[in-house]
């Protein structure tokens, strides 16, 4: 079968801007006995019903590396005659998950390994009037747009098929499809009748609404046939219903109602009830849609907007409305391996499964910071998502592929986009570092669970890798072999969320304010030994040399400029011009001792302030794996405090009812009330138990009848 001989672009005249939809209609006939098999790419996304089934989900790719979907619609298809309306969405403009391009849509459809239809400039294609086009409401600024659909509007009429000039797709995608679930199991929450008060915004509607509860025991659950009938007390606007999915989700918007009249129905979602209803207005994000449900029953499924969230919130515009289902598809990674982890003390196995769900809430079409709030693919974030779902799923093709999305986001400048495949105004210099360990930790482990290092993909990257490294090689001071923090305005000097971790956005660094940097010296520094390393393994001893070299004189300088002997610590910073030292981190420290440039003394002074003794900045969450492995590197000494620490610090989440791991431990109340409940970074545990506890002896852990076996 070969691709896209008959196939062209094509997308919609007068469409090509941002958060458009057009459908394009095609038809075909299957034979009894034929296989059918579908080629399809589209810039933004796709999604089609055929035999009661729905097929969704552009991989995330760039505008010069398509990515098609082949799909196998043997099943779905009837004999005879076929029609399909693919539903198309197009973003159209740069966020944290979509570079902004040209729109368009190709297909072909195959019978028995022969084009049987595909599109042409004969597609029809029409835009779909139901939807809000143009610029809308964003879900946040990383995310892109939310949706506003009206079900009243009738279909529009066919418009001029144009032909995008675009690249042909050049690969089939490297990872397996998302799986669609049923109605995900729900309880209704609460019920009552709500009066609007104002705002510009869907969710400031919703978040400023006055609410009237009405009875407080109407435990029903969802999906229901029978359905909850609501009726709005007098002199309110409407009705509200509040749904908890009892655990943290992500998938598809699921709606099942009926209502006496026309009603607009806000939908807003959220991770927690802290303002006694869903967070759907905070920061000027808009976790809220718009659908307008016309008079009877209603069925809709939103297929390009993935929810992540536990409750669901709807403000129905109507006196009465009788509730079916309210809740989500879920759409799971669907992965082929998975490892239990069982403990003596049962908080350890508890931690390991909440942070093995955590992991999975992030997987998507690449690994994901978080479901809720952005989506996006970092590799400071991914790293630690690699590490864990290395062990935990014994998964190489989805690492392979986001680090791949990562490699091909270089910039002119030679840093990583912020996030890929996008396209973003800034980017951070620490997360460029980190990715040439995150190359090399896939090798390691691809050799682990295959028994082969997959060395031909790591040399598809290392031209990438060397541009990396190199930048940081040429940024280097002459005299002392430092590097400062990067100062231009498209820089942000971000190390972790902790005071004066952070740095700001967007600014110029004076000569006056200009530091050599600690985290970052150390982020390059180990940076440049994963390179080294990886050359030997590709065989290119001379180039492994020369990196090596470099890693190596960055330690000696690393050590001898930020150690400071009253404190006996490193510093985090020291001022360029003035050689003032100071803050001093865990963090810091502990990435200095993952670099292996302490020695002697030095080296034991800081592990035991690692442990809380030296009045360093705390860790957080994410970047506590540094701090964890290089007290592992003594596990005689330091394994209990680590397994404690874990159980003191992801023990009080679930004390607090957490169902995935949060960002950081602040939870909700981080980043003025918009923290995440669940972030991948955060189920770094995972590797703790399954690198140490099950290698170390109890007696050195504190942990007991430690196991790990496969569970598929």
């Amino acid at each position: 079968m070969e691709l896209w001989k008959n196939g062209i672009w094509i997308w919609a005249e007068g469409y090509d801007s941002v958060n458009v939809y057009i459908d394009a209609e095609v038809s075909f006939t299957k034979k009894p006995g034929q296989t059918v098999t579908m080629a399809v790419s589209v810039d933004t996304n796709y999604a089609f019903e055929l035999g009661g089934r729905l097929f969704f989900g552009q991989y995330a790719d760039y505008p010069f590396d398509k990515v098609y979907d082949l799909l196998d619609l043997t099943d779905a298809a009837a004999e005879g005659e076929n029609r399909l309306t693919i539903r198309c969405w197009h973003q159209g403009d740069d966020s944290s998950t979509v570079r902004g391009e040209t729109a368009g849509l190709i297909f072909e459809i195959f019978a028995d390994g022969a084009c049987i239809a595909a599109s042409s400039p004969e597609t029809v294609v029409r835009p779909v009037a139901g939807y809000a086009m143009g610029p809308i409401e964003h879900v946040s600024g990383q995310l892109g747009y939310s949706f506003r659909f009206d079900s009243r509007v009738p279909e529009a009429e066919p418009v001029r098929t144009v032909l995008p000039d675009k690249p042909l797709p050049r690969r089939e995608r490297p990872i397996r499809k998302l799986t669609l679930g049923e109605d995900e199991p729900a309880a209704v929450a609460v019920t009552g009748s709500y009066r609007e008060n104002g705002g510009d915004t869907m969710g400031k509607r919703m978040q400023f609404a006055s609410l009237r509860f009405g009875e407080q025991n109407r435990r029903r659950r969802f999906p229901s046939e029978d359905g909850l009938a609501l009726r709005a007390e007098e002199g309110e606007d409407g009705v509200f219903i509040l749904i908890d999915t009892e655990r943290e989700n992500a998938g598809l918007l699921s709606l099942d109602l009926d209502v006496p009249q026309e009603a607009e129905i806000l939908v807003g979602w959220g991770e927690q009830l802290d303002d006694l209803r869903v967070r759907a207005f905070v920061g000027n994000r808009n976790f809220c849609a718009s659908y307008t449900a016309h008079a009877g029953r209603n069925r809709f499924v939103h297929p390009f907007r993935r929810l992540g969230m536990r409750y669901l919130e709807l403000h129905i515009a109507s006196k009465e409305a009788v509730i079916r289902y309210a809740g989500i598809k879920r759409t799971d990674y669907p992965l082929e391996h998975e490892m239990a982890f069982s403990c003596a003390d049962s908080l350890h196995t508890r931690i390991f499964d909440v942070a093995k769900r955590t992991l999975l809430m992030c997987m998507h079409e690449h690994y994901e910071d978080c479901p809720w709030r952005e989506q996006a693919l970092y590799t400071m974030d991914s790293r630690n998502q690699m590490l864990c779902g290395y062990l935990a799923f014994h998964e190489l093709d989805f690492p392979k592929a986001s680090i791949r999305l990562m490699a091909q986001s270089i910039r002119d400048d030679n840093m990583l986009e912020l996030c890929s495949p996008a396209r973003v105004s800034i980017t951070i210099p620490s997360f460029s570092a980190i990715f040439l360990t995150q190359a090399w930790e896939y090798l390691i482990y691809s050799e682990k669970l295959t028994g082969k290092a997959d060395t031909d993909f790591l040399s598809e990257i290392l031209p990438v890798m060397k541009r990396i490294a190199d930048e940081f090689i040429r940024r280097r001071d002459p005299e002392n072999g430092l590097i400062t923090c990067f100062p231009e305005r498209q820089y942000w000097n971000f190390y972790e969320w902790q005071d004066g971790l952070v740095s700001s956005i967007g600014t110029v660094s004076s000569e006056d304010d200009l530091t050599y940097d600690a985290p970052l010296c150390a982020f390059v520094s180990f940076g440049l030994r994963s390179l080294a390393n990886t050359l030997d393994k590709l065989g290119r001893a001379d180039e492994a040399a020369y990196y090596r070299r470099e890693h190596l004189s960055l330690n000696e300088d690393l050590d001898k400029a930020f150690w400071d002997e009253d404190r006996g610590a490193y510093a985090t910073y020291i001022n360029r011009k003035t050689g003032e030292k100071r803050h001093f981190a865990e963090l810091t420290n502990a990435l200095i001792l993952y670099a292996d440039a302490a020695k002697g003394a030095r080296l034991d002074s800081t592990l035991i302030n690692l442990t809380g003794k030296g009045g360093l900045l705390p860790v957080t969450l994410s970047h506590s794996i540094f701090k964890y492995d290089a007290l592992m590197t003594r596990p005689e000494q330091y394994a209990r405090f680590v397994f404690s620490d874990i159980a003191r610090h992801w023990g009080y989440m679930l004390e607090h009812e957490a169902t995935t791991f949060w960002e950081t431990i602040e939870g909700a109340r981080e980043f003025g009330n918009a923290g995440s409940l669940c972030h991948g970074w955060s189920a770094v545990p995972i590797r703790f138990y399954a690198e140490y506890a099950m290698t170390l002896d109890s007696g050195v852990t504190g942990l007991y009848e430690c196991a790990m076996r496969p569970i598929r």
